[in-house]
């Protein structure tokens, strides 16, 4: 984090810090520094000493004698000393602040000039000058240590995240020390008017009973300098009951209530010079509160109800999720009625009622115009014989005399006619057939894909409904070493626990400047696991959200090289590297059918498919499948073959699938495994039969695909083999462009077919 005086708001920042400083000069009657505290508290929250120091001696300047004033020097000067050698030195110089201070402290037990407090003679020692500065030197001491906490709450948590128990008390006791001094150095008329002003404002902004708890606070100041601490409370109620109307029906209320509290304490017999300052009181911070800008006091209800909201509980979250995954299980039902309708429809449609219609056709077009249509029918069963001659038509595409039976030849009078007709509704039937299979091919894609679409949903629905874990422990730790490190995290969630299958996810919200490699570096030592910044969204100036994942243990580098065939101007050959999530990857090799643009097109469409599938995590099979339908279903020939693999950057696991694809190769350091396949191409075939094959890379292996262009330059195997074995296998680029190299070689420097050489390498990420 950068220091604060690096800030805009400077000026104005130490400008308070010396108006502060000359007031703690007041806290006591015999001119003790207890300004010193704040000075160290200041030097421990990042301010720069030597700006600090002079504040605090320019402070002493004004408020106390000149010889106390250079005691005051003398002091700053060693708190100085002691914060630059901690700095010079480093951590092992931790405690040097604290001797400093100390040293500081025995300068004003045995050089300032004190007078005696005259306290009750219980122990006579207990009224020696020597006695007191000592007790009052360690009260300082304590003193320094908690207005350090609470100067580092205020300037860098206050109003950005939730402050602890502890910084709350601290910040109080401070709030309560200026109070006090406030009161001492002026009157507590004063310290009364700058509290009701306070007490309009915050009231206003909350608008909630939390305003009499802030007169509590304010109270506390008054009664120790003697003023009846219960008018406070009573100023409270009256501003908290008429907050809400408005400001000036709360300012009427507050100057009602003071001066009905006025008429009890007998403040009217007094004479007119003491009534003025307490009239005052009252009316100046009315007066201001009333002329405050709107906006001004908007800006600070919206940063208050923000502080307040954002904060959400888990029991908000869970409910938030268990309604999404409530309504995704209500989608994924949709989608399973869909596949039903498409599995009802498929299942409605029969050949039956196709075969029955054209027996129908054929007996009102031929039999029906015979004269002997009735008599023929009644004796000779001639609806049966006509069934059977249509079903022999449809199996072997036409009919003729010979597939006339018997029984029908000895009773039909037309018999050309009859074969006329059969062979005529035959051909409607066929077109009616492929139609109908087309349809049903269709219906069967889209049931697959409302099916997988569903299970998907489901998925999603039951991770929506799976309640977060509570990791508060793990929480608190990357708190406490994010803000150790500088770094003031206003939120900060563990979504999962890790574990050897589940990793951490995790969400910080940030202010100042991104240090992502600071923030992972903590994370990863705070959950004993290497973490990564998967993702950084801005959400102000200075305001940023980062979400951390555990570091896969791979990570990948890829080549690539390709020739397309000569005198073609476009390449058949077509490939895809993509993430399908934050630990997996696809790599993909797609050889469209012959040369040029057509094949490239095949080939660009069964690569963009397999892209958006696998990208939606959608079955193995399934993507296969569909790729394999949505190509069959042109006029053309279309068909391709494809090289899949999905590599888990964890565990190193390849799960490789090759369907009409040359073999492909997995080099390590000594040994070459081939990865073959039997498969025909996708398109061909109504149903896809891929290879498939899983195996575990390790660090420095390299999966190679390559295209029938490259397979087929080489007169066997065992040649490309040789080949592959003389060339290194460190970089994933250059194996891919020395195979490509000899192959063209090999054929002159004309490629006779499209070539290209996917070279993916595997390497361990550092600890």
């Amino acid at each position: 984090m950068n220091r604060i005086d690096r800030d805009g708001k400077t000026f104005v920042l130490y400008f308070f810090f010396t108006a502060f400083c000359a007031l703690f000069f007041f806290l006591g009657d015999s001119a003790e520094p207890f300004a010193m505290a704040l000075l160290f508290a200041a030097m421990c929250a990042r301010l720069s000493p030597a700006i600090a120091c002079g504040c605090y001696t320019l402070s002493s300047a004004v408020a106390l004698r000149a010889d106390v004033s250079l005691l005051c020097l003398i002091e700053a000067t060693i708190l100085f000393s002691g914060f630059v050698l901690k700095k010079k030195i480093g951590k092992k110089a931790a405690c040097l602040p604290f001797i400093s201070l100390f040293l500081a402290l025995a300068v004003f037990v045995f050089f300032a000039p004190f007078t005696p407090y005259i306290l009750p003679p219980v122990f006579s020692f207990l009224n020696d000058g020597i006695v007191q500065k000592i007790a009052i030197a360690g009260l300082i001491y304590l003193l320094s240590a908690a207005f350090s906490v609470a100067l580092r709450a205020l300037l860098y948590r206050f109003l950005k995240c939730r402050l602890k128990t502890e910084e709350i008390a601290f910040s109080l006791l401070l709030f309560w020390a200026a109070g006090i001094a406030l009161c001492r150095a002026f009157t507590p008329e004063v310290y009364a008017g700058v509290s009701l002003f306070l007490l309009l404002f915050y009231a206003d902004v909350t608008k909630d009973l939390s305003a009499t708890l802030a007169a509590f606070v304010l109270s506390v100041p008054a009664a120790v300098c003697g003023v009846p601490p219960e008018k406070y409370f009573l100023f409270g109620a009256a501003v908290t009951a008429f907050a809400h109307v408005g400001r000036l029906p709360a300012v009427f209320a507050l100057i009602l209530s003071y001066f009905l509290f006025g008429i009890t304490e007998n403040v009217f017999a007094a004479s007119a010079a003491s009534l003025v300052p307490w009239v005052l009181c009252v009316l100046l911070p009315s007066l201001v509160f009333l002329l405050l800008p709107p906006s001004l006091l908007r800006r600070a209800e919206n940063k208050l109800v923000f502080y307040r909201e954002k904060h959400l509980s888990r029991i908000a979250i869970n409910r938030n999720r268990a309604a999404v995954g409530e309504q995704l299980f209500e989608i994924s039902s949709i989608f399973r009625e869909i596949r039903s309708a498409f599995t009802a429809l498929s299942s409605s449609d029969s050949k039956a009622g196709a075969k029955e219609f054209m027996c129908k056709c054929v007996s009102d077009g031929v039999c029906g115009k015979c004269p002997g249509y009735s008599e023929c029918y009644r004796q000779n069963d001639i609806k049966t014989q006509i069934e059977k001659l249509v079903e022999i038509g449809c199996i072997k595409g036409r009919v003729s005399l010979i597939d006339i039976s018997e029984k029908l030849a000895s009773a039909c009078r037309d018999q050309s006619g009859l074969l006329f007709a059969v062979n005529k509704q035959l051909a409607d039937y066929r077109k009616f057939a492929i139609e109908a299979e087309n349809a049903a091919c269709g219906r069967e894609l889209l049931s697959r894909q409302a099916e997988a679409i569903g299970e998907i949903l489901k998925g999603l629905a039951l991770e929506q409904s799976t309640p977060f874990n509570v990791y508060r422990e793990s929480e608190k730790a990357l708190s406490a070493a994010m803000q150790k490190a500088g770094i003031v995290c206003s939120e900060t969630m563990l979504c999962k626990t890790f574990s050897d299958d589940d990793s951490p996810v995790l969400s910080l919200v940030s202010y100042g400047k991104a240090d992502v490699k600071k923030i992972s570096a903590i994370a990863s030592d705070v959950l004993k696991t290497p973490m990564i910044i998967s993702e950084r969204i801005a959400l102000s100036d200075d305001k940023f959200c980062c979400i951390l994942r555990k570091r896969p243990a791979f990570d990948a580098a890829f080549g690539v090289a390709s020739e397309r065939k000569y005198g073609e101007n476009a390449s058949g050959d077509t490939h895809s590297v993509i993430r399908i999530d934050e630990r997996k990857f696809m790599v993909a090799l797609s050889d469209g059918m012959g040369s040029g643009e057509y094949a490239k097109k095949v080939s660009e469409t069964a690569i963009s498919l397999l892209e958006s599938f696998y990208r939606a995590k959608m079955p193995s099979d399934l993507v296969l499948s569909t790729v394999n339908k949505l190509l069959s279903f042109s006029k053309e020939e279309t068909f391709a073959c494809v090289d899949v693999a999905v590599v888990d950057l964890d565990s190193g696991k390849a799960d490789v699938v090759k369907i009409g694809s040359p073999m492909g190769f997995i080099l390590s350091e000594n040994t070459l495994k081939i990865l073959e396949g039997d498969s025909l191409p996708l398109g061909i075939l109504e149903a896809v039969r891929p290879t498939a094959a899983t195996y575990y890379l390790k660090s420095d292996d390299v999966l190679l695909f390559v295209s029938d262009g490259i397979t087929s330059a080489f007169s066997s195997s065992g040649e490309l083999l040789d080949e592959l074995k003389k060339i290194p296998c460190f970089n994933p680029q250059e194996i891919a462009d020395k195979l490509l190299a000899e192959v063209l070689r090999r054929e002159n420097g004309k490629a006779q077919d499209d070539m290209t050489v996917v070279a993916v390498r595997l390497y361990k990420n550092a600890s």
